[in-house]
């Protein structure tokens, strides 16, 4: 059921709406890994996404959380331009909360001066996206990825692999993998893994029709690592997921080149792994691929002064950004 947000009526986002949102995302590619139509659609569960088309090159994307709190935005995807960018400043300062909008590109703000010139702007560290070179992680070539080889050398002695597309109809290997993974490394559930998980399994279920792709490799037949993959622009593919069992040394390293060659072997220049989610782990882990940009995500919040309304309870000097 739609709602109405801004002057605009936002729609609930579905699968159905991928041919129309679909080409607008790909008209206005986005550096950021969130903006395709597979990523919304997948994580739409956690984040109820609806969109509103002020016109045919401006997309607009509403999100909320489970606890139902007002509707935020997204990054604006195509051009705004001042008289329509004003004419929303103005919408927005008459909302009842401090609007905020997240994964903005350090292009978008200069881009359109208006609209940003509205909000305080913010690093997001935990979500920067980081980006390789696709020869590098295909080859791993030269003395700054010989740890990478050794491991690769390693598990070659060890185990011998097999690699092949990975389909929809790989669906059940795919889950048996997880729940192996689970048990096996004692995961609860909970969370964000949850969440994760719940993404996954949607757009494992939907592979062909979310035009993802990705490879599978199996062990004695054994299905044992698997990653999916999408276009995010002409020169980039981006990588969602990669999962794999730990019980074969090296595999992780496997299975990110495995995928790389064919990254690589489809004619995309560069691989966005996405985030880190400010884990320190999984920050070292992509750090020691050596990336060769991280794409900052920004975060902003509508400044307190121009709201038309009073933001403030008694006692308080200023309101935060809602999460």
């Amino acid at each position: 059921m739609g709602f109405d947000f801004l002057g605009f009526r936002f729609e609930p986002l579905a699968l159905e709406h991928a041919g129309r949102l679909g080409p607008i995302l790909e008209r206005h590619p986005q550096p950021l890994s969130g903006f395709t139509f597979a990523t919304l659609a997948a994580w739409n569960s956690v984040f109820h996404y609806g969109w509103a088309q002020p016109t045919p090159e401006l997309l607009l994307i509403s999100y909320q959380g489970d606890e139902d709190p007002p509707p935020n935005l997204l990054q604006p995807v195509g051009p705004i331009g001042r008289a329509r960018a004003e004419a929303l400043v103005e919408r927005i300062a008459e909302l009842d909360h401090r609007l905020r909008v997240v994964g903005v590109s350090p292009d978008f703000v200069v881009e359109e001066p208006e609209f940003s010139k509205a909000f305080a702007v913010t690093e997001n560290r935990a979500a920067a996206n980081y980006v390789y070179r696709a020869q590098d992680l295909a080859t791993l070539a030269g003395k700054r990825f010989s740890k990478k080889r050794n491991l690769i050398a390693q598990a070659s002695r060890l185990y011998q692999w097999t690699v092949e597309p990975l389909r929809q109809e790989h669906l059940p290997d795919c889950r048996a993998l997880l729940e192996e993974i689970r048990r096996t490394e004692g995961l609860e559930i909970r969370g964000t893994l949850a969440q994760e998980l719940t993404t996954l399994d949607y757009t494992l279920q939907h592979f062909a029709r979310l035009g993802q792709r990705g490879t599978l490799l199996r062990v004695e037949g054994k299905p044992v690592a698997f990653s999916v993959y999408e276009t995010l622009n002409p020169t980039t593919a981006v990588v969602h997921y990669e999962r794999a069992l730990r019980d074969y040394k090296g595999l992780y390293q496997v299975v990110n080149q495995e995928t790389a060659k064919v990254i690589l072997a489809e004619g995309f220049e560069l691989i966005n792994r996405e985030e880190d989610l400010d884990d320190a782990g999984l920050r070292q882990a992509k750090l020691s691929y050596h990336p060769v940009e991280v794409h900052l995500s920004l975060s902003m919040c509508f400044r307190e002064e121009l709201s038309h309304k009073p933001l403030l309870g008694p006692g308080e000097s200023s309101r935060p950004c809602p999460p």
